[in-house]
């Protein structure tokens, strides 16, 4: 992690890469979990530059997929998926500055089977939508669970896959609009990158006082 260093983060930063007090984000601490992102939520926790937050953060079926019978269109009411942990203030953020959020570690949490793959009707990039019509029918809806831990994601008997974690929404809030969780736009929001994992810097720009910052 050298390049840390010489990263924006740590040489034009107000912490200067320092860490700061650790705070930790339960779900018990949480309460009520957001499927908007935008300034009219309460704030549920207050830190300072460099500090570092531990957040217990929900999948995106809010818990809801927990076996391969548990089928998306009877058990998720949409749009009411992706929930986010949040908002976090930080002190002395104002509108105009730039929120680096380092991504230090990640781990899985609940019982396994913990990961799920689902085909959605009028869901997703290979099913036709709204936005997005397609000649053809839509895919059969199918859920698979399946094993994940620290040392891999475990498909079959045969085939395991690595455990390459990713943060999937990261934003922080708009300064009059609240948006969707499953939208992303220039505040951030449910970007899905893979390179937002542990070990990386995402760079967000500051629209409120305090920033307000989502995750999940």
């Amino acid at each position: 992690m050298e390049w840390l260093k010489t990263s924006i983060m740590h040489t034009r930063g107000v912490a200067h890469g320092s860490v700061g007090t650790t705070h930790e984000l339960t779900e018990a601490k949480q309460g009520k979990y957001h499927f908007t992102i935008g300034p009219y939520t309460d704030p549920v926790l207050t830190i300072k530059p460099g500090d570092r937050v531990v957040v217990q953060t929900r999948d995106a079926f809010d818990g809801r997929v927990k076996t391969a019978q548990d089928l998306p269109s009877r058990v998720l009411t949409m749009p009411f998926v992706n929930p986010q942990n949040g908002p976090i203030m930080v002190e002395g953020a104002e509108k105009g500055d730039v929120l680096a959020v380092y991504i230090e570690s990640m781990a899985p949490r609940g019982d396994n089977p913990r990961g799920t793959c689902a085909m959605i009707p009028q869901f997703g990039a290979l099913s036709g939508t709204s936005l997005t019509a397609l000649l053809s029918d839509s895919l059969p809806e199918i859920v698979r669970k399946i094993d994940v831990d620290e040392d891999g994601v475990y498909w079959s008997p045969r085939v395991t896959l690595p455990y390459r974690p990713h943060i999937g929404t990261l934003s922080c809030s708009p300064e009059i609009d609240s948006i969707n969780t499953l939208t992303p736009d220039s505040h951030g929001g449910n970007m899905d990158l893979p390179d937002m994992g542990p070990g990386s810097i995402t760079y967000l720009p500051v629209r409120i006082a305090g920033g307000r910052l989502f995750i999940g």
